[in-house]
C-alpha cells in the first residue's frame, strides 16, 4: 500500500515539475520570474525525490531480501539519476535536462508498480558487494546523465546551425559551455566505471562467470570507449559530433551491460 501510494505521489511531483520547467522554458523567462519559476520547479523536484525514495524502499526491500528485477533496478536508477541532477542543478546549467529525466522517472516508478517480475530476492548482501552495486548505481547514473546532455546538445548545435535563433535558445547557456559539463560528467563517469571493475574483481568471486560474463564484457568496452573518448578529446580536440557519437556509443554499451542481460532473462525468458 505505501509503496502504491508514495509511488503516485512521486508521480504526480514529477509531472508538475515537467510542466512548470517546459512552461519555464517556451516562455524563455528571465530575471525574478525566473527565478521564482525555478524555485518551484525545485520544490517539487525535492518532495518527488522524497517520496519516489520511499517507493524504491518499499518495492526493493521485501520478504526474504532485496528484489533486484528489471522494473525494480529500473526505478531505483532513475531516483538516483534524477538526485544527481537535481543536486548538480544548483551550481550547473542542468535543469533542462529535468524535462526528460522526470518523466523517465515516471515511466520507471509504473512500471515497478504495475509489471510483474521474475526475479527471486537475494538476501543479506556482504558489504563488499554492496558497495560494488552502489558504485555501479552511480556511475550509470553519472554516464546517463551524460548521454542526456550530448542528446540536449547535439540538438542546440544544429539549431544555432540552421540559425532557428528561438527564444528558447537566449534561455540556454552557451554551447562552449554546455560541452564542458559534458567531459567533467564522463570523466567523473569514467573514474566510477573503473571504481566499479576494481570493486567487481576485489569482492565478487568470479567477474567472469556465467551469469556476470555479459555484464563484465560490455562494462569493459564502455570504460574503453570513454578512455578513448577522453584521449580523443586532450590529444586531438575532440568534440561537437564526435564526441556525442562516443558518448552514445558508450552509454549503448553499458545500457546492455546493465540491463541486456536482465531484460532477455526475465521478460523474455521468464527466468531468474
Amino acid at each position: 500500500m505505501l509503496a502504491t501510494v508514495s509511488g503516485l505521489f512521486a508521480v504526480v511531483f514529477y509531472s508538475l515539475g515537467t510542466l512548470l520547467q517546459g512552461r519555464d522554458l517556451l516562455q524563455a523567462r528571465t530575471g525574478s520570474q525566473h527565478a521564482a519559476q525555478r524555485r518551484m520547479v525545485l520544490l517539487f523536484a525535492v518532495l518527488a525525490l522524497v517520496v519516489h525514495f520511499v517507493n524504491v524502499v518499499q518495492v526493493i526491500a521485501v520478504d526474504g531480501g532485496y528484489d533486484f528485477g528489471f522494473f525494480k533496478i529500473a526505478t531505483l536508477f532513475s531516483w538516483t539519476i534524477a538526485l544527481i541532477v537535481v543536486i548538480s542543478s544548483l551550481r550547473k546549467p542542468l535543469d533542462n535536462l529535468f524535462l526528460a529525466l522526470f518523466p523517465i522517472a515516471i515511466l520507471s516508478i509504473l512500471s515497478a508498480l504495475l509489471l510483474p517480475g521474475s526475479a527471486a530476492p537475494q538476501g543479506d548482501l556482504e558489504g563488499g558487494v554492496a558497495l560494488h552495486i552502489m558504485l555501479g548505481i552511480v556511475a550509470f547514473s553519472i554516464i546517463t546523465i551524460a548521454a542526456g546532455q550530448s542528446v540536449f546538445i547535439a540538438w542546440l548545435n544544429r539549431e544555432l546551425k540552421q540559425k532557428h535563433f528561438s527564444p528558447v535558445l537566449q534561455h540556454l547557456p552557451p554551447l562552449q559551455t554546455m560541452e564542458a559539463l559534458l567531459f567533467e560528467l564522463i570523466w567523473a563517469g569514467f573514474f566510477m566505471l573503473l571504481a566499479v571493475i576494481v570493486s567487481g574483481f576485489m569482492f565478487m568471486e568470479d567477474m567472469f562467470a556465467q551469469h556476470l560474463a555479459h555484464k563484465t564484457f560490455f562494462t569493459l568496452i564502455s570504460t574503453a570507449v570513454f578512455g578513448v573518448l577522453l584521449w580523443g578529446r586532450h590529444q586531438l580536440g575532440w568534440r561537437g559530433r564526435t564526441a556525442y557519437r562516443w558518448t552514445l556509443a558508450g552509454f549503448g554499451f553499458l545500457i546492455v551491460a546493465y540491463f541486456g542481460a536482465k531484460f532477455v532473462l526475465e521478460l523474455l525468458l521468464d527466468r531468474v
